[in-house]
């Protein structure tokens, strides 16, 4: 993604970040595994950490995206 500027703010001061819980990063999981009646933790090999990009000076979210989408298939 080539995000440059900030479209709350105008500022160049972009950067990526991870989006988190307290203690642990957030995953998107495949919405059919949880069509299962298997436990959460059985789903953790089809999961994704749940990225961000952000403006450092307002703070204006510009996008979520997965760091990888594969694993999601």
């Amino acid at each position: 993604m080539d995000l440059k500027i900030c479209p709350q703010c105008s500022n160049k001061n972009i950067a990526k970040g991870i989006l988190r819980a307290v203690h642990a990063p957030l995953h998107m999981f495949p919405e059919e595994s949880f069509n299962k009646k298997a436990p959460l933790n059985s789903h953790l090999r089809k999961s994704s950490k749940i990225n961000s990009y952000y403006c450092q000076d307002c703070g204006y979210i510009l996008g979520f995206f997965v760091d990888e989408p594969n694993k999601l298939l």
